[in-house]
C-alpha cells in the first residue's frame, strides 16, 4: 500500500523544468506525504517533444518513489489565442449562452471556448483524446479531468453615467452594447437598467450592463430537453433568451436534471474510452463544491447543491456508477471550519466508494500560513479525506 496520502496539482510551465527540478518536486512530495501528482497536459496530440521528454523524466522519477503521475485535461473548455488551434472547428460543437450566443463566435474573454458536452463529435474526440494521452505517456497512471462541467457566470456592471453627457444617446433596457479593449477581445453585454436624471440638459445617473453566461441554449440542447423531459418550449418563443428565461424560471428542476444528465454521459464516455485502451488506468476529477466562485473571500453564503444545478455536475453518481476512481474536490476560499463541514459532507455523498482529496488554494488572494495549513488538514482528516489535494505545486513549495 502507497504510505503516501496526499495530492498535487502541477502545472508546467514554470515548474519541473529539468532533472534537477523534478528531484526537488518529489523530494518535496515524500517530505508532504503526497503519493499522486496532477499533471496538466494539452489534450491535443500534438504535444511538444521538450513537455513529451519532460513527462516522461517526471513519471520515471515518480515512480521510483512510490508516487503515481496522473495526466489533467481541461475537459470541456479550450483557451487559445487563435480560433485556427482549436480541437474542432465547427460551430455547433461550442455552447452557445442564454442570449443566443456561441462561445465559437464571441469566446469568453477572448480565448476561452466552452464544449457543447451533448454534441457527438465532442464526446467521441474527447474521449478518444483522454485514451490517446495514455498511448502517449506510458508513465501516466490516469486521466483527471478538469473543468468537466458547464461554465456558470452572470456577470452585472454598474456604470456612473452622471458626466456621460452625449455618448451614444439615451440606452435604453434590453439593447446589446458591444465592449472592445484594444487587443480586439469583443464582450457583448446587455442593458439591464438605464436612468437619467435629465435628457435637456443631458444629466446621466447610472446603466446597468448584464450578461448571462449560461449555457448550452443551442437548438439541439433545446430539443434534446423537450425529448428527455417530456416538456414542449412554447412555440410562441422565437428567441433564444425567451426559451432560456422560460427554462429558467419555470423549469429549472428539469433543466439541472437534463444538463447533468449529459455531463454524466460524457463521463462514462471518457471512462469506457480509458478502461479500452488501459484497464489498469484510472480516471478521476476536479470537481466544485459551490457556485459560482470564491464564497467566504467575498462574505458570501454557501449555495447547496449548485455544482448540480449551475455546474451540471451530478459528481456523485459518477462514482455511483464507478466512473471515477478518486475525487478532489476545488474546496477553496473558505474557512477551516467551513472547510471541515464541506468535506464530511462530500464524503456522505460518496458513501466510502472512493478516496476524496480535499482541494486546498493558496493565492496571494487567500494566503494559508503553516499553522492554517495544519489546521485545514486536521479539517479534512476528522472529516473523513483521503488527504489534501494541493492547489498548486508553485503555489505551496516554499511553504511545506
Amino acid at each position: 500500500m502507497n504510505p503516501l496520502h496526499n495530492a498535487v496539482w502541477l502545472y508546467l510551465g514554470s515548474e519541473a523544468r529539468n532533472a534537477d527540478e523534478i528531484a526537488a518536486l518529489t523530494g518535496w512530495c515524500e517530505r508532504n506525504r503526497v503519493g499522486k501528482v496532477i499533471v496538466y497536459l494539452h489534450m491535443d496530440s500534438r504535444q511538444d517533444e521538450a513537455i513529451a521528454e519532460r513527462v516522461s523524466l517526471l513519471a520515471e522519477a515518480c515512480a521510483s518513489r512510490n508516487i503515481e503521475l496522473h495526466g489533467m485535461v481541461s475537459t470541456l473548455i479550450q483557451r487559445v489565442d487563435n480560433r485556427d488551434s482549436l480541437l474542432l472547428q465547427d460551430k455547433s460543437c461550442y455552447c452557445v449562452d442564454a442570449h443566443g450566443i456561441s462561445t465559437f463566435e464571441e469566446p469568453i474573454v477572448g480565448k476561452s471556448y466552452v464544449l457543447d458536452p451533448r454534441h457527438p463529435d465532442v464526446i467521441r474526440t474527447v474521449s478518444d483524446k483522454c485514451a490517446e494521452l495514455l498511448r502517449r505517456f506510458p508513465g501516466l497512471n490516469g486521466i483527471h479531468l478538469d473543468f468537466v462541467r458547464y461554465y456558470h457566470y452572470d456577470s452585472r456592471l454598474e456604470i456612473d453615467t452622471k458626466s456621460a453627457g452625449h455618448w451614444i444617446g439615451l440606452p435604453k433596457a434590453g439593447q446589446p452594447i458591444r465592449l472592445e479593449t484594444a487587443d480586439g477581445v469583443r464582450t457583448t453585454f446587455f442593458i439591464e437598467q438605464a436612468s437619467n436624471l435629465y435628457n435637456d440638459p443631458p444629466i446621466g445617473d447610472k446603466l446597468v450592463l448584464s450578461r448571462s453566461y449560461r449555457y448550452c441554449f443551442c437548438e439541439d440542447c433545446l430539443s434534446g430537453f423537450e425529448r428527455h423531459s417530456g416538456l414542449v418550449i412554447p412555440e410562441s418563443l422565437s428567441e433564444t433568451a425567451g426559451k432560456a428565461q422560460w427554462l429558467l424560471e419555470q423549469h429549472p428542476a428539469e433543466w439541472a436534471e437534463y444538463r447533468a444528465s449529459i455531463v454524466t454521459g460524457l463521463v462514462g464516455s471518457i471512462r469506457a474510452a480509458v478502461r479500452e485502451e488501459r484497464p489498469d488506468a484510472r480516471l478521476s476529477a476536479a470537481i466544485w463544491y459551490n457556485a459560482p466562485y470564491g464564497n467566504e473571500l467575498r462574505d458570501e453564503p454557501f449555495l447547496p447543491d449548485s455544482e448540480y444545478e449551475c455546474f451540471g455536475q451530478k459528481w456523485w453518481e459518477w462514482v455511483e456508477r464507478g466512473y471515477l476512481d478518486f475525487v478532489c474536490p476545488m474546496d477553496y476560499w473558505m474557512k477551516p471550519g467551513s472547510f471541515g463541514g464541506i468535506v464530511d459532507g462530500q464524503l456522505r455523498k460518496t458513501d466510502g466508494r472512493v478516496p476524496v482529496y480535499a482541494g486546498l488554494l493558496k493565492t496571494p488572494e487567500y494566503e494559508i500560513d503553516r499553522s492554517g495549513y495544519e489546521e485545514y488538514a486536521r479539517m479534512a482528516e476528522a472529516g473523513g479525506a483521503a488527504g489534501i489535494c494541493f492547489f498548486h505545486y508553485g503555489s505551496w513549495k516554499q511553504l511545506l
